[in-house]
């Protein structure tokens, strides 16, 4: 229950998990029913085999091939599945430890989110003011480093802060064509998140409201719309696409941020100075300061100090909303992981209880074979062979199921092509290490057989 618990998402809160009895009752009703169905099977066999056909197998000390062909089918099949989940987990693991190391373009540590919505304030100019007095107070807080503001914190699933833009000398019919995000930042904001430069500067003080705006886009946009060449200086309107739309200027490009979920691919961003957005109505409102566990509380009362009426909403860590973005690749790799090793257990104690099976139904047999010549080695070779074909023709099977499983599972891969050939040779050396293991204890009990006692049993 406590493991599960952990698996449950942070959305639903804290969750108490019990037994109930309508989940115990079933449980109780499979695992009954299960024992009926494998059980009645041989029952059904021996109920149908003639005195003399049992007399004549028992003399012969020996079982045919054709009463094992079930438990045989079975190891291949537990074996198979076994594979399946093993690749499945390893490849959902692969895939979540590159969303762990995905680049964020900003630093995750020590960076306090939370957002103060500006709709009380309608007027542009009491917007600006308001957010300047309020980072200003913020950073007078001790033990913070710097502080800023975005219109959109990264890594939200929100995409609705996007519009359209024009290039310069393009036609307008290209337009439907181009989506680029939308981001209004403060002069401070990328410092403040550790934001890297590729290319041109930040926004400066110098940067002013005037109908010759300046602003800084990302990778994406700049590789997708000024490929080969530089795009600073390079002009274009964003938003307001008419006569009375402003022509941006570009004045750096960023490394990509993860403005969007991490399980989501890149795309085009356009960063706007807060004190340049006057065409639209959005605002910078949502900031990051440092030293994030002591100052909650501090930064409560610096922006009430400036507006005590002013609400503030989800208040959370950088590395906060990482864990919840990687919430769900998180609880699916962990769920398939330990049902592969849940299966791995029962392929390899289904190998050990048919082969335990066989050494009891063939021990006179076994001492007949000693009692002309056979070697210990021999018996033990004999009963290993038997167990690691099993647990080949199975391995084979699996193989192929998980290539196929492998592409039906494209869409929890959050766009990445993990390396199915490392997945599937270590799943494959797993088990085999693991069956042979389950075929060693009974197959070197066999070649420990005394002939004398082997031959007296029936």
């Amino acid at each position: 229950m406590r493991f599960l618990e952990m698996l449950v998402p942070e959305t639903m809160g804290t969750v108490r998990l019990a037994l109930d009895w309508r989940v115990l009752a079933f449980s109780a009703g499979a695992a009954i029913a299960a024992a009926l169905t494998f059980g009645l099977a041989p029952a059904l066999r021996g109920s149908r085999l003639a005195p003399q056909d049992g007399l004549r197998e028992a003399g012969r000390g020996t079982v045919g091939r054709r009463s094992h062909w079930f438990q045989h089918s079975l190891i291949v099949i537990e074996t198979a599945f076994a594979v399946v989940l093993l690749t499945s987990g390893g490849l959902l693991l692969h895939t979540f430890q590159h969303l762990r190391n995905t680049d964020l373009g900003m630093r995750s540590e020590k960076l306090l989110t939370f957002e103060t919505p500006l709709f009380r304030y309608q007027d542009f100019d009491r917007r600006v003011a308001f957010v300047n007095a309020e980072l200003e107070k913020i950073r007078a807080i001790p033990g913070v480093v710097n502080a800023g503001a975005t219109s959109q914190m990264p890594l939200t699933v929100n995409n609705t802060h996007a519009t359209f833009y024009l290039l310069a000398g393009q036609s307008k019919d290209r337009i439907p064509e181009q989506v680029a995000l939308l981001r209004i930042v403060t002069r401070d904001y990328f410092p403040t998140i550790g934001a890297r430069l590729r290319e041109g500067r930040f926004f400066e003080i110098s940067d002013r409201r005037s109908e010759s705006p300046v602003a800084i886009v990302n990778e994406s946009f700049a590789n997708r719309n000024y490929p080969g060449r530089s795009a600073i200086d390079a002009r274009f309107k964003y938003g307001q696409l008419n006569e009375k739309g402003y022509w941006y200027t570009i004045v750096g490009v960023v490394k990509e941020i993860r403005e969007v979920g991490m399980e989501e691919g890149l795309r085009p961003a356009v960063y706007r100075l807060h004190e340049q957005a006057d065409q639209v109505m959005d605002e910078a409102s949502g900031s990051h300061v440092g030293e994030p566990e002591s100052i909650v509380a501090t930064v409560r009362q610096a922006i009430w100090s400036v507006d005590k009426n002013q609400p503030i909403a989800r208040l959370q860590t950088v590395e906060a909303i990482m864990a919840r973005q990687l919430a769900t690749p998180s609880q699916s790799t962990a769920l398939l992981s330990a049902f592969a090793l849940l299966a791995l257990f029962l392929a390899a104690l289904g190998l050990y209880g048919v082969l335990s099976y066989a050494v009891t139904q063939r021990t006179n047999e076994i001492g007949v074979r000693m009692a002309l010549g056979a070697t210990s080695n021999d018996i033990l070779l004999s009963f290993g062979r038997r167990g690691m074909a099993l647990t080949l023709a199975g391995l084979a099977i699996g193989l192929a199921l998980a290539a196929i499983a492998a592409r039906m599972m494209t869409a929890l891969f959050y766009g990445f092509q993990p390396d199915y050939l490392p997945a599937v040779a270590l799943v494959s050396l797993v088990l085999l290490a693991v069956a042979a293991l389950a075929c060693f204890v009974p197959a070197r009990r066999t070649s420990h057989i005394d002939p004398i006692l082997a031959l007296q049993h029936e």
